[in-house]
């Protein structure tokens, strides 16, 4: 007999018989049959139990269900009794000045607010330490960025166009004077120059032109291939996107002259620095090293900035190596304090005045986050609207809960399927048809809808059961229903904080959904109400484990019980083997004294 289901059932490891059995060989009885059929009528009590251990497995399924439920509702009155929720609040600003959130705890009214000033972050500017060129420098000087090479430069206007050869034993003067007569054979009229103070070359032309590398890098070498042609007042102007003498950030600061590896201290943080670091990695060790600043560097212009990452007073430091310091600009850089956020807030005639170090200030319940000097007003009102939104979607959540409840407690189960066909919702259904635990959670939850608190009740806010002069199927099922008209008479007359006072207040007398969520967390924690019963350690699972072992014992014994069937009947048909072959043997002797 195979007991390899039930044994799974209740995990136990089961061994079925293996050896092949074969009888009535001689007695012609199909004796496997009869051994079972004994063992079936044997087998009723372990099947018994069997469904018994199925039947609380399937309860536990059914109060984790339960459970589950409560549990989401639970969830959603964590939110719902929030104060911010049950007093919405709006805050609407007159101009871009600021936007402004309010809180539940902000006053209703007018506030006009004056920005004086919006803090801003200290910053750092190093001095540039981009290579000093002038109109005698030569082209194979400029190495800051690219290796100057011998270069071809095609300059065309309109559909004219020629080429300027440029060698770099050409000077910066030879380059300016080759470029103005290029543009004048080309019947332009334009100003060429070179300004040694920002390192940068520039063209104006009465004519729109375009310049380019035939061969060689003179464009690149001059920052003209980034550089973008630009008309101004009838001219068209292309100038250098950069100082040409600022290093590119793959320099090593070997080749800006440190010779050996130093220490860098900004803010106190210590930073190694070899001379093999290119300005990039300098870059990325300041900032890997020092939290409370953000470094940059500007290859424009040959500068590093440092700019701290929060917004007020904070101060920049910088020590280390004079030689450096000097090599990278820090010796004589420019530092400029962050500013601190004021402004001026009047209310009912009285004026605050408030400082911050950032730009997001909260005042009594309002955030405002500043983005401009000047005056705006903030106007902040308590939505009532929303406030009926929110119990609305209480009154429902409720009824969702109470109609699963009902429906648990009053469903048939599933006939005309076998369990086997059947989905696991359908054999859980009728299990908790009329149970006595799950009665009296629905009737603490029904008893809630009849709660006082601070000396109203539910039917005040305009919730009730809907069954005034008809049945009283609704108020069986806990259902209730809103009327929003009554809710609003209500928050006028009580004001905007009354419906936060009934559902969630913590101090003093409870809000209504406080005693509710306190309940279902009763209900639903581990060793609460419905684990005691359906947990790993509850009464369920106790009877299960009594289940079990009785099981086993059974099935002990059903194998025990089939051998012992299995020997007898061997024993039989060796018998009557015996005996057939003792008649055979006669038979024979008889027939020879014939």
């Amino acid at each position: 007999m195979d007991l390899s289901n039930i044994a799974n059932n209740i995990n136990y490891r089961y061994q079925s018989s293996s050896r092949m059995q074969i009888g009535g060989a001689v007695s012609g009885l199909d004796t496997q049959s009869i051994i079972e059929k004994l063992l079936e009528v044997e087998a009723i009590p372990l099947n018994r139990l069997n469904d018994k251990y199925l039947q609380y497995t399937n309860l536990q399924k059914a109060y984790q269900k339960v459970s589950d439920k409560i549990r989401d509702f639970y969830n959603y009155l964590g939110n719902f009794s929030l104060q911010s929720n049950l007093m919405p609040k709006t805050a609407t600003s007159t101009s871009n000045i600021l936007t402004a959130q309010a809180s539940a705890v902000a006053s209703d009214g007018v506030y006009n607010i004056n920005v004086l000033s919006l803090a801003t972050n200290s910053t750092f500017t190093g001095e540039s330490f981009a290579k000093q060129y002038n109109l005698t420098s030569l082209i194979s000087d400029i190495d800051t960025r690219y290796t100057p090479s011998n270069s071809t430069v095609k300059i065309k206007v309109g559909t004219n166009e020629t080429t300027v050869n440029i060698d770099t034993t050409n000077t910066i003067q030879d380059v300016v004077d080759s470029l103005q007569s290029a543009f004048s054979s080309l019947g332009a009229t334009a100003t060429i120059t070179f300004d040694s103070s920002s390192g940068k070359l520039n063209i104006q032309s009465d004519k729109a032109f375009q310049i380019s590398n035939v061969s060689g890098n003179f464009t690149f070498l001059f920052r003209l291939n980034d550089a973008s042609l630009k008309q101004v007042s009838g001219s068209y102007v292309l100038e250098s996107s950069g100082n040409i003498g600022a290093y590119s950030s793959y320099k090593t600061l070997e080749n800006l002259g440190i010779a050996s590896d130093t220490n860098l201290v900004i803010n106190g943080k210590s930073i190694l620095l070899q001379k093999t670091d290119t300005i990039a990695n300098v870059i990325k060790k300041i900032n890997d090293s020092v939290s409370d600043i953000n470094t940059v560097y500007d290859d424009k212009n040959g500068k590093i900035v440092l700019t701290s990452k929060m917004t007020g007073d904070n101060l920049i430091d910088i020590s280390g190596d004079s030689s450096l310091l000097n090599t990278l600009g820090f010796s004589t850089g420019t530092f400029v304090l962050g500013q601190i956020a004021k402004l001026d807030i009047t209310i009912n005639g009285y004026t605050n005045s408030v400082e911050s170090k950032n730009n997001s200030i909260t005042y009594n319940g309002i955030t405002l986050n500043l983005s401009a000097t000047g005056s705006t007003t903030v106007t902040v009102s308590t939505d009532k609207e929303k406030i009926v939104d929110r119990v609305q979607e209480f009154v429902d959540k409720w009824n969702e809960l109470t109609d699963f409840l009902y429906t648990k407690l009053t469903e048939n189960k599933v006939t005309g399927k076998s369990e086997d066909n059947m989905t696991e919702d359908e054999k859980l259904q009728g299990l908790l048809k009329n149970d006595s635990f799950l009665r009296r959670i629905f009737d603490k939850f029904k008893s809630f809808l009849t709660q006082n608190v601070g000396g109203k009740t539910l039917a005040d806010l305009g919730i009730t059961s809907g069954d005034e002069g008809k049945s009283f199927t609704n108020t069986m099922k806990g259902k209730i229903n809103l009327d929003k008209d009554k809710l609003r008479e209500f928050i006028d007359k009580y004001g905007t904080d009354s419906v936060w006072n009934f559902f969630g207040k913590l101090d003093g007398d409870k809000g209504l959904a406080i005693r509710i969520k306190d309940y279902s967390y009763q209900l639903t924690k581990f060793n609460g109400d419905i684990d005691t019963v359906a947990g790993v350690q509850g009464r369920l699972e106790r009877e299960k484990r009594i289940l079990s072992k009785r099981m086993v014992t059974m099935m002990e014994y059903l194998q025990k019980k089939e051998q012992m069937l299995w020997a007898k009947y061997s024993s039989l048909e060796s018998a009557l083997a015996k005996l057939s072959a003792q008649g055979g043997f006669l038979a024979q002797a008889f027939a020879q004294k014939k």
